[in-house]
């Protein structure tokens, strides 16, 4: 028996099931990183398969994207000026805050005779804040270490006309999930090759490339919905098994102890499940509004939370609390629960507010520019 109706997939309806996920995945980094300063020389393995979500979190970037603007690109209605101060607006401000909350942090530090023990220079500053800390430009994973994602982020979106006008030269659902695995294959090959990595451990050094396989696949996702009206359909047992289908595989990978970039390919399957969910007009447990919500939280609990460990755990062994495991799983506790409590904040006050705030800047700067060229003209 079917669950119920189903919506044709169109360009610009919710998905409220990759808003869910994005939070679930944002808590999952924030439980993994909080896993290694419990156990700090004991942890699992297994935690270090959890970079992975990042790369999920690069597959969705491109899915919404394409999602939100391909019907104006396809149509010649696409423009790149506005779609960049839309995005910039909607990363730039929480970054920004993040960043000076680092910065806080580290005169704070000094001003009790600690250190932070990373690298913090006024250029990686500079850097950061231009969001190029994922060029192998800085020297390390400088002020608010998981930001270097948001530059990958910034740099995918000046390049967008070029992932678009690429994807329009890939057609066909079979040709697009070729294209899609072979780009990640030749990727995966040379980061291997060349700097002797998995490609989904460069961060500062060269999170940028890494981004573009899994932002590209993403786009050509969500053109293949398009293409293929039968992922409108999706039945109950075809669903469960595009979720359980990619855990069970990766838990599988875990086990094998694979390499990290073999846990990329169930992400595209777990995507296409995810976002055919949202023709269904039944409710279900994804849409609880807790996690819409905490979808919605995601990038404030992403960009909050290294600084949050960071604090507590320094501070935790400067008072030499964290010398026995009790002493950090409480530790851990607090991080987990700060974090949450910072993000709420962050969300409300920084994060929201300052899209509008930028966005405001923006156009009091452009009616600024068109009254100076009036009074010339």
């Amino acid at each position: 028996m079917e669950p119920n109706t189903h919506k044709a997939f169109t360009s610009g309806m919710l998905l409220p099931e990759l808003v869910s996920v994005r939070g679930l995945a944002a808590l999952w980094i924030l439980f993994a990183h909080t896993t290694v300063m419990v156990l700090p020389h004991a942890y699992p393995h297994a935690i270090e398969y959890s970079r992975i979500v990042v790369d999920l979190f690069f597959i969705l970037s491109g899915f919404v994207l394409a999602h939100m603007y391909d019907p104006a690109w396809k149509e010649g209605r696409f423009r790149y000026a506005p779609f960049l101060i839309r995005r910039l607006a909607r990363l730039w401000p929480l970054h920004l805050a993040t960043t000076l909350g680092a910065a806080g942090l580290l005169l704070g530090a000094r001003m009790i005779g600690r250190d932070l023990d990373v690298p913090h220079t006024f250029g990686n500053f500079l850097l950061t804040n231009g969001l190029l800390h994922s060029v192998w430009l800085t020297d390390g994973l400088v002020w608010n270490w998981p930001s270097w994602s948001v530059s990958a982020e910034w740099i995918a979106y000046m390049m967008i006309p070029l992932y678009f006008l690429a994807a329009d030269r890939v057609r066909g659902t079979a040709t697009r999930i070729v294209v899609s695995l072979a780009l990640f294959a030749v990727a995966s090959f040379a980061s291997h090759a060349f700097l002797d990595e998995n490609l989904v451990s460069l961060t500062f050094d060269g999170g940028a490339a890494r981004l573009v396989p899994s932002f590209f696949a993403g786009i050509l996702l969500r053109r293949i919905f398009d293409d293929v009206p039968a992922l409108s359909a999706m039945t109950r047992p075809v669903y469960a098994l595009t979720l359980a289908g990619p855990i069970a595989v990766c838990c599988a990978l875990v086990a094998l102890n694979a390499p990290y970039d073999a846990l990329w390919p169930p992400m595209l399957v777990l995507v296409v499940g995810l976002a055919a969910r949202a023709t269904w007009s039944a409710p279900g447990l994804l849409r609880r509004p807790t996690l819409i919500w905490l979808g919605d939280l995601s990038y404030s609990i992403y960009m909050t939370h290294g600084l949050v460990i960071m604090t507590l755990f320094k501070f935790a062994n400067w008072s030499g609390f964290s010398a026995t495991l009790s002493g950090r799983l409480v530790t851990g506790v607090a991080v987990v629960v700060a974090t949450l409590l910072v993000s709420m904040a962050t969300y409300a006050w920084i994060e929201k507010p300052g899209r509008g705030l930028f966005m405001n800047g923006v156009e009091a700067l452009q009616r600024a520019v068109a009254r100076s060229r009036r009074a010339v003209g």
